[in-house]
């Protein structure tokens, strides 16, 4: 049986959820410049930062950019201090990007607001539901990282 409500209300899912997406993009613009970032730079060392350790050819694909682009992303993360290139103990032809930990302390406090809130805001909701929400920001960053970025590159 289908619910006569579900297309006006997945029409204001997706307001909310670009809403959401607006805020995020906007607050983390605030942030790059307080960082004295662009915004690609900043994403970057955010993905650097939830891999802990990435070969640019992996930041490559998850950030759709070649790979001059992410070697020009990588110089400009450096020279500021917020990344550092080691030999890849795995692959001598490779290099690994670590996040300097006290650079990204630095970093972390500028969403310390931020991440306040929203432990507030989860504190609202019961396991299952926020099970359930990390399950739907987990496939829809499986589509992104895949689905998404190849149409960029081909576009």
């Amino acid at each position: 049986m289908s619910n006569p409500n579900r297309g006006p209300f997945i029409e204001s899912l997706i307001a909310e959820m670009r809403r959401f997406i607006a805020n995020a993009i906007l607050t983390n613009q605030q942030i790059a410049d307080q960082m004295g970032l662009n915004m690609t730079d900043q994403q970057t060392l955010n993905l650097v930062d939830l891999a802990g350790s990435i070969t640019p050819g992996e930041l490559a694909r998850r950030t759709g950019l070649t790979s001059g682009g992410v070697t020009v992303v990588l110089d400009r993360l450096e020279a500021a201090g917020y990344v550092k290139r080691e030999r890849n103990p795995e692959d001598r032809r490779s290099v690994l990007v670590r996040p300097v930990a006290a650079k990204l302390r630095k970093v972390q406090q500028k969403y310390k607001v931020i991440n306040e809130q929203l432990d507030r805001l989860f504190a609202e909701y019961k396991q299952h539901d926020l099970e359930i929400v990390h399950a739907f920001f987990a496939k829809t960053n499986s589509l992104s990282l895949n689905e998404w970025t190849q149409r960029r590159r081909n576009a």
